[in-house]
C-alpha cells in the first residue's frame, strides 16, 4: 500500500511539475487544488474551456451541469467535443465528463444531466467549494449569484458574444464563513446585482445564435476565469484582479473597471432577498395541453423592441411580425417561435427543457 502511494506521490508531482514550480503554488498549493471542489454551470464555450484548464492543473473534484446536447455549431468553440459527439446528440455534461478524465484520471468528475434551476439549485451546489459562470443566459446567472450571496461561496461571473468577452470575479459579503475559502469582510465585492440590479429583458441584447461568437474571445475569457479560480482555490485572496475585466481579443481592447464596495442598497447581498432562487424572478415554462408547444413566461420586464428583434432573428430564418407577435420559422431548427411583446413565446417543441435551450439560444434571457 506504501509503495502504491509512492508511486501515486511521483505521478502527481510529475503532472504537476512545471504548476508547482510557480512561487505561489508549491506542493502545498497542488495539495489545496486536489482537495477543492468546483462546479461549474453550463458546458457551452466557456464551460468547456475552463474546465479543461482547471481540470489539467489537478482540481479534485469538478460537477458540471448542462442540460444540451452536443451539436455541429458547437465545435467551432467548445473545445471539449467532437464531431462523434455531434453526431450522436450526446449530452454535453456527459461528453465533457469523458474528456475531462481522458485528460486527468486523477481527478474526480461529476457530470448532472439537468436543468439548473431554483428548485434543485441548492442540492446540486451542495459541497462545492466555488461556483464557476459557464452560461449563456441572465436568469441562471442571478441565480448563482443568489446562491453565492447566501451561503458565503465564491463566484465567477462571465460572459462572452461577439468578438468581446467580460469576466468579474464576486467574493459576497459575509461570505466564506464555514466554506473551504474564506476572506475578510473588507475583501468582498459587489454582487452580480449590485453592479446590474436588474437583468436585461429578453430579446434586448445579442446572443451567440444571433451575433456569433470568436473562439479566441472564449479562450481569452476563460484562461482569464481559470486563473482566478486557482488564485482562490490555493488560498490566494489577495493578490487577484478584483475588477469587471472587459477583454476583446478582435479589436485588441482590454479594459479593467473597478466596481467598487457592495452596495448598501442592495436588495441581494444586504437585505439578503434570494428571488430567483425562491423561485419568484426567472422564466417559467407551461406545456400547452394538446400542442406541441412550450409556452415561456420571462419575469417583468419591458417591452421588447419586435423591429429590433425581427433584424436580429432574420438571417436564422423566415421573419413575420406586426406590433403584436413575432413568428420565426428556424431554418436549422424545423421549429417555430412566436414571441410577444412582453417577452412570452410559443416555443414548437414538446420538451420544455428543448423549449428554455431555444429560447436562451435565439431570443435571450
Amino acid at each position: 500500500m506504501r509503495q502504491e502511494l509512492r508511486v501515486e506521490s511521483r505521478k502527481s508531482e510529475a503532472r504537476y511539475h512545471r504548476q508547482m514550480l510557480l512561487r505561489d503554488f508549491g506542493e502545498s498549493g497542488q495539495e489545496k487544488l486536489g482537495d477543492a471542489s468546483v462546479l461549474v454551470v453550463g458546458c457551452g464555450a466557456l464551460g468547456c474551456g475552463v474546465m479543461d484548464l482547471l481540470a489539467r492543473a489537478g482540481v479534485g473534484t469538478i460537477r458540471l451541469v448542462d442540460r444540451d446536447v452536443v451539436q455541429e455549431t458547437n465545435l467551432q468553440r467548445q473545445v471539449l467535443y467532437c464531431q462523434a459527439d455531434a453526431d450522436a446528440s450526446r449530452p454535453k455534461a456527459i461528453a465533457a465528463a469523458e474528456r475531462l478524465l481522458a485528460v486527468n484520471p486523477h481527478i474526480e468528475v461529476e457530470p448532472v444531466v439537468a436543468d439548473f434551476h431554483a428548485d434543485n439549485a441548492e442540492d446540486i451546489t451542495a459541497g462545492m467549494s466555488l461556483l464557476v459562470d459557464g452560461l449563456d443566459n441572465f436568469d441562471t446567472r442571478y441565480l448563482l449569484n443568489d446562491l453565492a450571496v447566501k451561503h458565503g461561496l465564491p463566484y465567477i461571473y462571465a460572459g462572452a458574444v461577439g468578438t468581446g468577452g467580460m469576466v468579474m470575479p464576486i467574493l459576497p459579503r459575509q461570505g466564506g464563513q464555514g466554506q473551504a475559502i474564506q476572506w475578510r469582510e473588507d475583501a468582498a465585492t459587489p454582487c452580480l446585482r449590485c453592479v446590474f440590479p436588474e437583468p436585461p429583458p429578453p430579446g434586448s441584447t445579442p446572443t451567440c445564435d444571433t451575433a456569433g461568437v470568436l473562439g479566441p474571445t472564449i479562450a481569452a475569457v476563460t484562461a482569464h476565469q481559470a486563473a482566478i479560480a486557482l488564485s482562490l482555490l490555493i488560498g490566494r485572496i489577495d493578490g487577484f484582479d478584483r475588477s469587471m475585466h472587459s477583454i476583446d481579443p478582435w479589436t485588441g481592447e482590454d479594459r479593467q473597471m473597478r466596481t467598487g464596495v457592495p452596495r448598501e442598497d442592495c436588495s441581494c447581498c444586504h437585505d439578503r432577498i434570494f428571488e430567483w432562487l425562491d423561485g419568484s424572478r426567472g422564466t417559467d415554462t407551461e406545456s400547452l395541453c394538446g400542442r406541441d408547444t412550450v409556452q415561456l413566461l420571462p419575469a417583468g420586464h419591458d417591452l421588447l423592441d419586435m423591429e429590433d428583434l425581427a433584424a436580429r432573428l432574420s438571417p436564422h430564418g423566415t421573419i413575420l411580425h406586426d406590433e403584436h407577435a413575432l413568428r420565426v420559422d428556424l431554418a436549422n431548427e424545423d421549429v417555430r417561435i412566436t414571441i410577444f411583446p412582453d417577452g412570452r413565446a410559443l416555443v414548437g417543441v414538446s420538451d420544455p427543457i428543448q423549449a428554455r435551450t431555444l429560447y436562451d439560444r435565439f431570443i435571450g434571457s
